[in-house]
């Protein structure tokens, strides 16, 4: 019974293995996100759209290196590198855009408090960033 159990959860690991990395660097690129957000709003009184655009850049630099390497494994030789960083970059500016019109709309239009705006345009940014990434920037 517990060894079913065990090889059961090891092919789902094996099978979720890219979305479960993705959710792993997910996580660290919103940390990232965040605290430079929180940073930049809170405790320098930089304008909210400014902190999403820096704590979004700073995740943006830690996801493109964990999920080439890690996520999508992707090892091409560095022109195919730029290109998945050019491609990379242009699916992060969607996302980045769509999160900066979102969090403006929801404080400015919604009276979302800002924090809440800023959770609810990262979940929307992260299934832009994920279907994008998977499609078009390190498709094998």
């Amino acid at each position: 019974m517990i060894n079913n159990t065990i090889q059961k959860i090891k092919q789902l690991l094996v099978k979720y293995k890219r979305p479960l990395r993705f959710i792993s660097v997910g996580v660290m690129n919103t940390l990232v996100d965040f605290i430079l957000f929180f940073i930049c709003y809170q405790a320098i009184g930089i304008y909210y759209t400014i902190s999403q655009v820096i704590g979004y850049s700073g995740g943006i630099i830690n996801s493109f290196v964990w999920n080439k390497l890690w996520t999508f494994e992707s090892k091409n030789n560095s022109r195919k590198t730029a290109l998945e960083f050019l491609r990379f970059m242009v699916i992060s500016g969607i996302s980045l855009s769509v999160s900066v019109l979102g969090i403006k709309w929801l404080i400015e239009s919604a009276s979302f408090n800002v924090f809440i705006a800023k959770a609810l345009v990262t979940l929307i940014a992260q299934l832009i960033n994920y279907t994008g990434y998977k499609l078009w920037v390190f498709k094998k």
